[in-house]
């Protein structure tokens, strides 16, 4: 006749299921909590990135946020012919503006303002091969500084951020004097300067 375990055997070997049961579900559970708290913590891009109507250009609205680097060089690599970039916006994050002129400079794309292009935008704005502006567009600049709303923003050394920009600036053959000035301005009031002005340093290379 076959041996019966003990009771307290398969007493605890059901405790054990039950626990090990518990511990799926508790860690199904934490999956499921890590997945929503990163969904909370990375929204979808505040942008419009697209291939114009007319085919011609590409254009730019809305936030210069993560993804823009990535998504600009997939766009100028599946519409090669297009060689130029429509900028509307009030700015956003430095290093994904960086990232963008590297695409622009790659690539071999202008760029060019109809309404409003500030911060940020305007670095992209720089860093095209060629550089214009409609009758209307305006161009804000200002210079860096340590608060609690741009740390968000990749700020961590203003001077250091700053001199990376200068750097761009010089490549792209922008007076001196014009980025000693962009150093020295205040982060607040945004500079607007004319088209004269800009046209003068270099800033803007076509009329």
């Amino acid at each position: 006749m076959d041996r019966q375990p003990p009771i307290d055997v398969i007493v605890l070997r059901g405790l054990l299921a039950v626990a090990l049961a518990g511990l799926a579900v508790v860690g199904v559970g934490m999956a499921m909590t890590d997945s929503t708290r990163v969904l909370r913590t990375m929204p979808p891009p505040d942008y419009d990135l697209r291939v114009a109507e007319d085919g011609q250009s590409f254009r730019f609205s809305g936030l210069v946020d993560f993804g823009l680097t990535r998504d600009l060089r997939a766009l100028a690599q599946d519409h090669p012919q297009v060689k130029r970039i429509i900028l509307d916006s009030h700015g956003g994050y430095i290093a994904e503006a960086r990232g963008a002129v590297t695409v622009l400079q790659a690539q071999g794309i202008a760029t060019h303002v109809e309404g409003h292009c500030a911060s940020a935008c305007a670095l992209i704005f720089a860093g095209g091969t060629a550089r214009s502006l409609a009758p209307e567009a305006r161009i804000g600049l200002h210079g860096y500084a340590l608060r609690p709303g741009n740390m968000y923003f990749g700020m961590i050394d203003p001077r250091r951020e700053m001199a990376r920009d200068r750097a761009i600036y010089r490549e792209q053959d922008i007076a001196k004097p014009f980025i000693e000035k962009l150093s020295l301005l205040p982060q607040a009031p945004m500079w607007y300067p004319d088209h004269a002005e800009l046209r003068a340093a270099g800033f803007v290379t076509l009329p």
